[in-house]
């Protein structure tokens, strides 16, 4: 009987002991992947979740040629700012001065249209910060559109030249002086692929209402 049991227990070994020593390493493995995705997610749940980053803000910063014009009247005015110069502009000269005078000096490109500007715009501001002239030397293609501002805002007429190659004109004030004078010529050479450099516009305007 006692044989019989040893038997059965070697022979039971000899399947069993194998099939246990070869999986031992899978079960093995097995645990150490649990215990790792444990140790993982108590990580996860208790490491702070980080708040996204906020893209610092930059400032806008207008074009070196001003905002986009639609209309000459929106720079050629006398109820703007030395405030609104600097913000409409990214470049601003402050040199000029005429007596007692301070002039804001900025380049002025409107469009590239063939009736658009393009030259330096100048602000000159009175002792009380007021704009008491403005001035514009540049060129355009086609000056029918400053020209319509002009007459229709600030009542300008043209006026005959000893210059046939010359085109004046002039804004009288309250006492008939002569304050405002807008002066068109043709460029030295105009070329065909420059069509908005076939004249040369010099204009000084002053408030209608000055005396």
């Amino acid at each position: 009987m006692f044989k019989l049991i040893f038997r059965t227990a070697v022979f039971a070994a000899a399947i069993f002991l194998p099939m246990l020593f070869f999986s031992a390493s899978d079960i093995l493995a097995g645990a150490k992947k649990t215990v790792a995705s444990l140790v993982g997610n108590m990580k996860n749940k208790a490491a702070p979740v980080a708040a996204p980053e906020t893209p610092p803000t930059t400032p806008s910063i207008p074009p070196l040629e001003g905002t986009q014009i639609r209309d000459f009247g929106e720079v050629f005015r006398f109820d703007v700012t030395t405030g609104w110069v600097m913000s409409r502009w990214a470049r601003v000269s402050t040199g000029m001065s005429q007596l007692q005078l301070q002039g804001y000096r900025v380049p002025l490109v409107t469009g590239t249209a063939r009736d658009d500007l393009a030259g330096a715009l100048t602000y000159y501001f009175g002792p009380e910060q007021r704009v008491r002239q403005i001035t514009f030397n540049g060129t355009t293609g086609d000056a029918t559109r400053l020209v319509r501002l002009l007459v229709g805002r600030y009542g300008f007429h043209r006026r005959q030249a000893n210059d046939s190659g010359l085109f004046v004109y002039e804004a009288p004030d309250q006492k008939g002086d002569i304050r405002s004078v807008l002066r068109i010529r043709p460029t030295g050479v105009v070329r065909a692929d420059q069509p908005h450099q076939r004249f040369h516009v010099d204009l000084l305007l002053a408030p209608p209402e000055q005396g």
